[in-house]
């Protein structure tokens, strides 16, 4: 079954309990104050509809569910050469002008294929000096794409 969909069951699973936790928890003065009183019907209705979907959600193959699910994802934010470079700013400075802990050198201004080699180089291990372990914790999570746009952004500073 699609996780979005186990994601989604689970989501109205705890609603329901929770609305009936809420509904059916009450102090024992209140519930003989109330015994004569009609039940709140906004949280019954309420109750009734999440125990529908739920029904609905088990029933549906998981392709006529996941649909709307999906239109309510909000899209991940694209990422660029400048918000992969942020994570490089504390040592290299917000224009890459400081030489990262006073031990690297200074990378404003570097063409993108020497940015790009020299990251591809920290990351397998052949590049660096001091700041060598430093930066293959850093490179190590980029994907060729990052390094790309990041190296690119860099030589544009």
């Amino acid at each position: 079954m699609d996780s979005k969909v186990i994601s989604l069951g689970v989501k109205i699973s705890v609603s329901v309990v929770l609305a009936l936790f809420l509904v059916g928890c009450s102090d024992e003065k209140v519930a003989k104050e109330t015994q004569n009183v009609e039940p709140k019907t906004e949280v019954v209705k309420e109750v009734a509809a999440v125990a529908k979907a739920s029904a609905a959600v088990q029933e549906k193959p998981s392709a006529q569910v996941a649909a709307p699910v999906e239109e309510t994802v909000a899209p991940v934010a694209a990422r660029s050469g400048q918000t992969i470079f942020q994570t490089c700013v504390s040592c290299h400075g917000i224009n890459a002008q400081k030489a990262a802990l006073n031990k690297s050198q200074i990378i404003q201004g570097w063409e993108a294929q020497k940015t790009s080699d020299a990251l591809y180089g920290y990351k397998a291990g052949t590049y660096g000096g001091a700041m060598k372990g430093v930066m293959l914790g850093q490179v190590s999570k980029l994907s060729d794409e990052d390094i790309k746009m990041v190296s690119e952004y860099i030589s544009k500073l």
